[in-house]
């Protein structure tokens, strides 16, 4: 179930299983549910018939009401509805309890006190909410109160907040997406894990697994950790597992049974992690991650990468070729009349309407886009519309109707890199040129190369291929006899495209794909 404050509720009995299992549950353990929803961690929690404190919070009164009714009937179990959580009988209880609190646990005060004294909690566990919009008053106080940290997405904060309420040695199990592991949006929150916890495990899965959710732009993952000493944490090793094709495969994690041969299992030293690009988790076999973590030099030193143009309102201003080009639901087709040579940000002379070619989808072929499918409105009356409305993004201007190498910013199985010539670009492309025009034709092979695809899914596994990812790929030259080679046969495929010889320029692709795996294995 998913509600308005973005809560899905955990309904798997094998994760919810797996992550109570992770909090090793002792007698008189305190316990945090700082998103306590159908209480469903709370019911396994009890299964088990260890006398334990159960803090139950959750932001919506109705969810905290159900709790009530639903706990009052346990005879086992003593439930209180509470304005607070400290009180003395916190140190004196002798049977079950669970406390209930409506209140929004990234502003509590009394967490802010648990987090003062260097935490409460002998276990965390929980399904905090993630993409939860948050207005703007709260981003700003959220802000102020979480420093440093993305606050517009609320699972990163959570986890954050959670493990400042934990004591030294307490344990915490989250189900959250596993984006913190690879943005840097979330470098911080990493750093923080990665000096002030040991992370014992990190599961990676489809979000499917979880009922009622299917991201299409991460997977889920569910963390378990230990907060500790820096020391301690730097020296720990994380286990890192994914490839699960089913949710009851997390029982073998549990029994410690050898695992499926189709689960792949990464251990990471965490001071190696805190030692990467923005603290990353690479996910990758040592050679991959060689290139990562070696390379002096990156895409971004020798290229200028960017994303291109948004008109603030796209149906009004943009147009199709015609219905057989993808996405064109919605748009008007083109007036072939309307479409009029220009190379300039000031718009078209003289005219009271007037398109260019506008760059705004992946192309069919690697290296050379054969047909304009889109236009954009460029008279100089659209031009004074886009520089006065706010919603227009005249971003990375200098660079329209440049050359350069252009990708879909929305990844597919297979980077499909092309030539960008003369053209506008949308913020849905990434535009890579080159600050030495001579290296355009390399940059355009190495784009299209599977050991760079292999490197870009790396760096940042989620769905988008932004511009400040690309930017970090390593970059690797040969000799200069050899990247001229490389160029003429780039040069040569695109003539083949151009001439409708397909066959030809993927045979002399593939020629290319391995002069490019040669240079990287041999510059490593």
């Amino acid at each position: 179930m998913k509600d308005i404050f973005c809560s899905y509720y955990t309904n798997s009995d094998e994760i919810t299983s797996y992550m109570v299992n992770r909090l090793m549950l002792s007698n008189n353990d305190v316990v945090l549910e700082p998103s306590a929803g159908e209480g469903i961690f709370i019911d396994e929690i009890l299964k088990n018939d260890i006398p334990v404190q159960i803090d139950a919070l959750d932001i919506d009164k109705k969810a905290i009401s159900t709790l009530k009714r639903k706990y009052q009937g346990n005879s086992s179990v003593t439930v209180r509805e509470t304005d607070t959580l400290l009180d003395e009988h916190l140190d004196a209880f002798g049977i079950p309890e669970i406390w209930l609190k409506k209140t929004d646990t990234l502003v509590d005060t009394q967490l802010d006190c648990f987090e003062i004294i260097g935490g409460h909690y002998d276990k965390v566990i929980g399904n905090p909410p993630y993409g939860a919009w948050q207005d703007y008053e709260k981003r700003d106080l959220l802000k102020k109160k979480y420093p440093g940290q993305y606050v517009k997405e609320t699972y990163s904060l959570f986890l954050l907040r959670c493990v400042s309420v934990l004591k030294t040695g307490g344990r915490l199990s989250f189900i959250i997406p596993d984006t913190y592991m690879f943005l840097n949006l979330h470098s911080k929150l990493r750093k923080l894990l990665l000096t002030s916890t040991k992370i014992e495990e990190i599961i990676i899965f489809p979000s499917k697994f979880f009922p009622g959710i299917s991201f299409g732009y991460s997977n889920l993952s569910i963390i378990t950790l230990e907060r500790t000493e820096k020391e301690v944490a730097l020296d720990n090793t994380i286990r890192i597992v994914k490839g699960f094709r089913s949710v009851t495969e997390f029982q073998s994690l549990c029994l410690k049974e050898k695992l499926p041969a189709h689960l792949s299992t990464y251990m990471l030293k965490q001071s190696d992690v805190l030692n990467c690009e923005q603290h990353r988790f690479i996910l990758a076999d040592t050679s991959v991650t060689d290139t990562i973590n070696k390379a002096s030099t990156s895409l971004g030193d020798v290229a200028d990468v960017v994303t291109g143009f948004y008109t603030g309102d796209n149906k009004r201003f943009i147009r199709v070729l015609d219905d057989n080009v993808k996405g064109s639901k919605g748009y008007d087709k083109i007036d072939p009349s309307l479409i009029f040579p220009c190379t300039s940000i000031s718009g078209i002379e003289d005219v009271s309407e007037g398109y260019v070619p506008y760059v705004k989808s992946a192309s069919s072929n690697r290296y050379y886009r054969p047909n304009d499918e889109w236009f954009v409105r460029w008279d100089k009356e659209s031009i004074d519309f886009y520089n006065g409305n706010k919603k227009t993004r005249f971003q990375n201007s200098s660079f329209y109707f440049h050359t350069g190498v252009a990708i879909p910013m929305v990844k597919s199985s297979k980077i499909r890199a092309f030539l960008l010539e003369n053209r506008v670009f949308d913020q849905s492309i990434v535009g890579i040129f080159p600050k030495d025009c001579s290296k355009l034709y390399y940059i355009l092979a190495i784009m299209n190369s599977d050991i760079i695809n292999s490197l870009i899914h790396t760096i940042n596994p989620t769905a988008n291929n932004s511009a400040n990812y690309v930017k970090q790929i390593p970059y690797f030259e040969p000799s200069q006899e050899i990247m001229d080679e490389i160029s003429d046969k780039v040069k040569t495929i695109i003539d083949y495209y151009r001439q409708g010889s397909i066959s030809d320029g993927e045979t002399l692709h593939r020629e290319i794909n391995i002069f490019i795996k040669q240079i990287y294995d041999k510059c490593l």
